[in-house]
């Protein structure tokens, strides 16, 4: 890892992060933004390999931080926050987040779960030298991490993109539970939602029907099937 970027208002939260990322990561001072705005344009500019979030800037809530992030950057992501309610984490990881970390916590603790997650995602940007995955209307790219249907970008999450890209790759194949949970651990995203909560926001993204699919189906008792693909299939593009 060489760069990362704090977003937080809190001084004494910065320095944690700043200690706590200076102990597994000497070389690496993270860049201080104190407002959610100053803070998606130094991610913008600076193109950091990790991003920590407290959400207690006055310009944004946490869920539209994450949102407008996530349409420009798939940059790990960790929110630290003192959790002002139960559902704070579950809204959180689902807008987008790669982990969320309750304050308050030990730094060895912190930089633990930092270094973690970094450990785990490493392999995350492996498919930057894969090919789109194209059917019919629908582009998968993995160098960007970006899916279109035609023109439209659907803005998916780091873990809505791992399962439909998964699922495109098999098109028409069979792709288990136990399989998609496996594929989303190992890209450091098996703790973010449940494999039926994906598929359902991945339906309201593609305006899918679950009782007459064009996209995705439910193989009851066994896995997910794409059948969005051409009638030639999904084919890798020229």
């Amino acid at each position: 890892m060489q760069t990362a970027v704090f977003i937080g208002a809190d001084p004494k939260v910065a320095e944690i992060v700043r200690l706590g990322i200076c102990l597994r990561w000497p070389k690496v001072i993270p860049m201080v933004a104190v407002t959610g705005t100053s803070g998606l344009e130094m991610i913008k500019d600076e193109s950091p390999d990790l991003v920590i979030l407290r959400p207690d800037f006055p310009d944004k809530s946490l869920t539209e931080i994450i949102r407008e992030l996530r349409e420009f950057s798939d940059v790990r992501l960790v929110v630290v926050n003192h959790q002002s309610n139960e559902l704070e984490s579950v809204t959180a990881l689902e807008a987008g987040a790669d982990q969320y970390i309750q304050l308050p916590c030990e730094l060895s603790e912190f930089t633990f779960k930092v270094w973690s997650l970094v450990r785990r995602t490493e392999g995350r940007d492996a498919g930057e030298d894969e090919e789109p995955l194209i059917g019919g209307d629908l582009k998968v790219d993995p160098s960007t991490h970006e899916v279109f249907i035609g023109n439209r970008d659907l803005s998916l999450t780091p873990a809505e993109f791992q399962l439909t890209h998964l699922l495109v790759k098999n098109n028409g194949s069979v792709v288990s539970r136990s399989q998609i949970e496996k594929e989303l651990a190992k890209a450091g995203l098996g703790g973010v939602g449940s494999v039926k909560q994906h598929i359902m926001r991945l339906r309201r993204k593609f305006e899918d029907d679950a009782k007459h699919p064009k996209w995705f189906v439910n193989v009851p008792g066994v896995g997910y099937r794409f059948i969005g693909g051409s009638k030639s299939g999904v084919r890798k593009a020229a």
